[in-house]
């Protein structure tokens, strides 16, 4: 099976301009989400998708490879799949890393490319990791996914889910009442996805889905139509960088990862 990997990476952040260039540990962002892909196992080649000229030369500085893409594109999935379309070729699998996701592991990239090897009828496949504290769940940026005994997906979202009910109580709030082992029922979703050319281009031909735009999850378009996402876990955490103040916590997460020369 051939992988590519591609890394969408776009300048013109609202609370971040600029972040794919923002120093991590003294190294632009963009270039340790490329670093991780290429330790990845199984992926074959990995290529920047950019709007943007900077950033195009800041990849070629680390001799990254990267294609230019049009600046009108709606989001990273359509970057990607025209990034797809500019490099031609025969890829079997096309993985989507996002540019502002500097912590992602490699052995995380390699268990989504191993899990759509174990599976060829998925048309998409992702990844999730533990939550390690009933707190977590409670934050809306980690996307919690929940899934079937075949390890694909049911349903993303913000909130906490599987919620946890509590004889006559219902409230907004468990923490206080969470059974031991409990929490291993949560799964946080991590911004990689895998896709068949095919099914890329499906899902970039639709238009987003009510529940899309209500949660601001993409992947909702995909279960809506009835495409299934396999889930891919993995012990790695990663954290997406969306304002300056995430730098210091995705070092801080490099660095308990063994990750920082």
């Amino acid at each position: 099976m051939r992988t590519l990997a591609v890394l969408p990476s776009r300048f013109a952040a609202s609370r971040f301009p600029g972040k794919p260039l923002a120093l991590i540990a003294g190294r632009p962002m963009i270039q340790w989400v490329w670093e991780a892909a290429r330790q990845a196992r199984g992926v074959d080649r990995v290529v920047v998708a950019t709007d943007d000229e900077r950033i195009q030369s800041a990849v070629n500085d680390f001799e990254g490879e990267v294609v230019l893409t049009d600046p009108a594109l709606p989001s990273g999935t359509d970057r990607v799949a025209a990034a797809l379309g500019l490099l031609g070729g025969a890829f079997d699998l096309v993985i989507n890393i996002q540019g502002d996701e500097p912590a992602m592991h490699p052995e995380t990239i390699a268990a989504v490319v191993r899990l759509m090897e174990e599976q060829p009828d998925l048309p998409m496949g992702t990844a999730a990791c533990a939550f390690h504290s009933p707190e977590e769940l409670f934050n809306p940026n980690a996307v919690k996914v929940v899934t079937d005994d075949r390890r694909r997906a049911l349903y993303f979202s913000r909130s906490p889910i599987p919620y946890l009910r509590h004889s006559s109580r219902f409230e907004a709030d468990f923490r206080p009442w969470m059974e031991p082992g409990q929490l291993g029922l949560f799964k946080r979703h991590l911004g990689i996805y895998a896709y068949r050319p095919a099914a890329l281009q499906t899902f970039t031909g639709m238009a987003p889905h009510p529940l899309e735009r209500i949660e601001m999850l993409e992947q909702l378009r995909a279960l809506a139509a009835g495409l299934a996402i396999g889930v891919a876990q993995t012990p790695h955490l990663s954290l997406g960088v969306d304002t300056p103040e995430d730098v210091a916590p995705v070092e801080a997460l490099l660095k308990a990862q063994g990750r920082l020369g």
